[in-house]
């Protein structure tokens, strides 16, 4: 798996290389085209520096409105473990109850009592 992830690796970065230097002409980049080169924002660059800029905002961007649109799915598996974490506690809980209740059988038998007593009716 490592030799092939540095045989790919190897081929994209000739492959940029070479589109590096086959763009590499000095483009003129203006936010307001009336002013010309005296405008705010005007800037000299070759070609590829401006490609690979918008490539990589896309890039970022893309990223960012994934992470945006999954936000629904992280907040249920949120809830999910929220509720998975309650759910074993309520777990340890009752099993520690459990084995209080099996080690202490004169407890089950004041219980049985109790309950016993409740269900009988009351006769004035």
């Amino acid at each position: 798996m490592g030799m092939l992830r540095v045989f790919v690796l190897g081929v994209a970065g000739a492959a940029t290389v070479a589109f590096a230097v086959a763009n590499r002409q000095v483009v003129p980049f203006m936010l307001d085209p009336l002013s010309g080169p005296q405008g705010p924002v005007f800037v000299e660059a070759p070609l590829f520096v401006y490609l690979f800029v918008a490539l990589l905002l896309g890039f970022i961007l893309g990223a960012f409105v994934a992470w945006i649109s999954q936000g629904r799915w992280r907040r249920a598996a949120k809830q999910r473990s929220d509720e998975v974490y309650r759910l074993k506690r309520e777990t340890e809980r009752l099993n520690r109850h459990l084995r209080v209740m099996e080690r202490a059988p004169q407890i089950r038998a004041f219980v049985a009592s109790q309950e016993a007593q409740q269900e009988r009716p009351l006769i004035h």
